[in-house]
């Protein structure tokens, strides 16, 4: 994973500030997954997951994400080797009108109950004790797999993470404002594109900032829209973008 340095961040920040942020924050969650490998998609499981994930009855999904799982044995290759390419495939499906949204909506459900299920996932490490992080899908996002993952990935990786589901704009705002967070993680939809959406996270983003407690608070987004174009992070004002939120990219 590259770090860059030296370019102004969306909101002013100087480099000092920067490496302050990725000593005291973004550091912490990238030591907790310092064995994992890079991903390596397994785009054959990938396809034949989607196509289980919206069948009749879901069947022999849990054995796909078993096997990939026993034989990597981390929560992070599966997340990113399998889980996020197959909720992309979701989405090539409906695109293709192989699929309804609906399909797509039942089928990324089922992955994330069947993900809870996995044996020995649940392991956790630790440190980094009062790192609060808020996670939140974008109000209006009904696709909660992001969201989901994130905060179990930052909840192995020995932070606080509170998952919370605002309706509205303004119940995010309240929730920011409430107490001290050291990152909000903002989801978009892992199957679907939402480039719509955009203009209104980063207006959600700049809020966020306005009323945090924490003037240095990182934002870290997640999201198809944020997989296929690397500079949508940037210009929605997210300081990184997430595969999932314990290995923070920085962009600035």
């Amino acid at each position: 994973m590259a770090v860059r340095l030296g370019a102004p961040s969306a909101v002013g920040r100087s480099q000092a500030d920067v490496m302050r942020l990725i000593e005291s924050v973004l550091l912490p969650g990238l030591v907790a997954w310092h064995q994992s490998l890079p991903a390596c998609v397994d785009e054959r499981r990938a396809v034949e997951l989607a196509r289980r994930l919206i069948g009749p009855t879901g069947a022999g999904v849990r054995e796909l994400l078993c096997e990939h799982y026993a034989g990597h044995g981390s929560l992070h290759r599966l997340f990113t080797d399998l889980v996020e390419p197959a909720a992309r495939r979701l989405g090539d499906r409906w695109a293709a009108d192989d699929c309804s949204e609906a399909d797509v909506t039942i089928g990324l459900c089922r992955l994330l109950s069947e993900l809870r299920q996995i044996d020995g996932a649940g392991t956790r490490v630790a440190g980094h004790a009062g790192r609060a992080a808020l996670v939140v899908p974008l109000p209006g996002e009904p696709h909660m797999l992001g969201a989901a993952l994130d905060a179990e990935s930052l909840w192995q990786a020995g932070w606080l993470p509170q998952s919370e589901y605002p309706e509205t704009d303004a119940a995010l705002q309240s929730l920011v404002a409430a107490r001290h967070y050291d990152v909000l993680c903002v989801s978009l939809s892992p199957s679907f594109r939402r480039s719509h959406r955009l203009d209104r996270l980063a207006q959600a983003i700049a809020r966020a900032r306005a009323v945090s407690q924490n003037p240095n608070l990182v934002v870290v987004v997640s999201g198809r829209a944020f997989h296929e174009d690397r500079s949508a992070a940037r210009r929605v004002g997210a300081d990184g973008r997430s595969r999932w939120a314990s290995r923070f990219e920085l962009l600035h």
